[in-house]
């Protein structure tokens, strides 16, 4: 039978083992290469879009594992030396893009996410004209994410997506593109819910790493817009009560990178808010979002814009480091701590020597460790 016959009758098909074991049979010629001594006749790739078209629809636990082989089998296709994709253009009509876009409205499960994402690149890949619906569905997407994120909605896989399509956009970026980033993408770290509360996963880290990358891609091309991408991300610190520390270690390390592209000046006016959440942070009982803001005195990026503030820096943050002469019960972070002192010692002895004797000089209260011994 050949195969536009095949897809064909498969596209018509119940749900069934019968349907599940034809589409094996499928991706199996596909999968050995047999499938190229077929003809990739314009009947074959109309009756090819026709099933995909069909399979998008497919819904229910059940139907899963046969989208997923429909998809893989077009994938699959799409990778071989006689599959001519400019004869495929005709085969994209907008309702069968939204079809696709349909798959991301939270019902496809985790397995098909890599799918959907290479079926969007395909298609982005190669048929310009399409392009302009894609980066519309897409945002759309995103954009109903960032207002309610859930743990079926398959955001981290957009990201993915999206990236090369910003590697193409050109500078300065225009006004939708600047939207993207203020309105999509930052309103992506808003969320403290858990993906699984009792591993300590916070539903952000499911796409957090794709979020960041997005985010520096935009700054790369325009990094003027650092400063506010940063005041918009600790804007998102989780409070105290919500008790997220994965989250914060996240945002912490966001910071970090964010920060790559921002200057002296810039720092200036994201010195209030940076210095809140770092002495708040510091000030925790918990190891990990301290030793996380440590962090920042190990990349030479941020020791260097640190060095243009020392009396901003230092005065602020020496009692959060020195926490009153009492040793920390974890010894990494008594460890990083004394490095950091030793760093911002350096950045200028006299500012450092006047904090500490604000702290404790004549007068002042004894470090714990003093009055320990004393006692």
């Amino acid at each position: 039978e050949a195969p536009a016959e095949r897809f064909r009758h498969i596209a018509g098909a119940p749900l069934g083992q019968g349907r599940s074991a034809e589409l094996e049979a499928l991706e199996e010629l596909v999968k050995k290469g047999e499938i190229r001594d077929c003809t990739f006749s314009p009947e074959f790739l109309e009756e090819l879009f026709a099933l995909l078209l069909v399979a998008f629809a497919w819904r229910g636990k059940e139907a899963q594992a046969d989208v997923w082989c429909v998809e893989r089998i077009f994938l699959g296709l799409t990778r071989v030396p006689e599959f001519d994709a400019a004869q495929c253009e005709r085969h994209l009509p907008d309702h069968w893009l939204r079809a696709l876009a349909s798959r991301t409205d939270g019902t496809a499960a985790q397995e098909e996410w890599p799918l959907i994402r290479d079926l969007y690149l395909w298609v982005y890949g190669h048929f310009p004209e399409r392009r302009p619906l894609i980066r519309a569905l897409i945002g759309r997407a995103l954009r109903s994410a960032a207002h309610f994120v859930h743990k079926s909605a398959p955001v981290g896989p957009l990201l993915e997506t999206l990236q090369p399509i910003i590697h193409g956009f050109a500078t300065p970026l225009t006004a939708v593109h600047r939207s993207l980033l203020y309105d999509i993408l930052l309103p992506l770290h808003k969320s403290n819910e858990w993906l699984q509360w009792d591993r300590q996963t916070p539903l952000v880290g499911m796409f957090h790493k794709e979020l960041v990358g997005c985010i520096l891609l935009l700054l790369e091309k325009q990094p003027t817009l650092a400063p506010k991408c940063v005041e918009v991300v600790c804007s998102h610190f989780p409070s105290s009560r919500e008790a997220n520390t994965p989250k914060e270690v996240l945002i912490v390390y966001e910071v970090s990178q964010l920060l790559r592209f921002v200057d002296s000046a810039g720092l200036r006016s994201l010195l209030p808010v940076l210095l809140r959440q770092m002495v708040r942070l510091l000030s925790s009982h918990n190891a990990q979002p301290i030793q996380s803001v440590l962090q920042f005195w190990k990349e030479d990026h941020i020791v260097e814009l640190f060095k243009n503030y020392p009396a901003e820096l230092i005065p602020t943050l020496l009692p959060a480091l020195l926490r009153g002469g009492e040793p920390f019960w974890n010894p990494t972070v008594n460890r990083m701590t004394t490095l950091v002192l030793e760093k911002l010692e350096a950045s200028d002895p006299e500012v450092f020597r006047s904090a500490a004797e604000d702290l404790w000089g004549p007068g002042r209260p004894r470090p714990a460790y003093l009055a320990a011994r004393a006692a």
